[in-house]
């Protein structure tokens, strides 16, 4: 391959990779619908969530769960705040003691030098974090779908969806 096509597919992967990255902060600075379903191989079960997603002018983040579990996760560049509604019990975890950087992504936004990327095509990619592999396809403008194994190695899929389409 000569140099010229060399420097295009450069150029072309850094443009795509700057698109994603501004993709995504775009997307997540929307307020969002979600549905989260962890797939259990062992038992063939399937468990969904449902709830919502918030950004706030201070960057900070609302997650409200509404089924099957009330509960909310209010984000921020503290840490976490856990909300159990239906026990009405908190508890608080400090950023250095979590461990996923995706969320850390989500919440301060996804660098444009992220250099642990992956193009797939025109609308899916995939982004290596701490070991694990999250699959990222948007669907469509309104709909993010978001594919990884979580801590207990279950297969998680989210779909964000933006409540408001500009």
């Amino acid at each position: 391959m000569g140099p010229i096509k060399i420097f295009f597919l450069l150029i072309f992967n850094i443009t795509v990779f700057a698109y994603s990255s501004e993709s995504l902060n775009n997307f997540f600075s929307s307020n969002l619908s979600f549905v989260q379903t962890t797939i259990n191989s062992i038992d063939n079960s399937f468990n969904k969530s449902y709830g919502k997603f918030y950004r706030y002018s201070d960057n900070s983040i609302m997650v409200e769960v509404n089924k099957p579990f009330r509960e909310t996760y209010k984000i921020s560049k503290k840490g976490v705040e856990i909300h159990d509604l239906d026990f009405n019990q908190k508890r608080f975890i400090t950023n250095e003691d979590i461990s996923n950087r995706l969320l850390n992504y989500i919440n301060t936004g996804f660098p444009k030098n992220l250099s642990n990327i992956e193009i797939i095509n025109n609308s899916s990619f995939k982004i290596i974090v701490s070991e694990k592999i999250y699959h990222f396809e948007f669907t469509d403008k309104r709909t993010l779908q978001i594919k990884y194994k979580d801590n207990m190695n279950l297969d998680t899929l989210i779909n964000f969806t933006k409540n408001n389409v500009n």
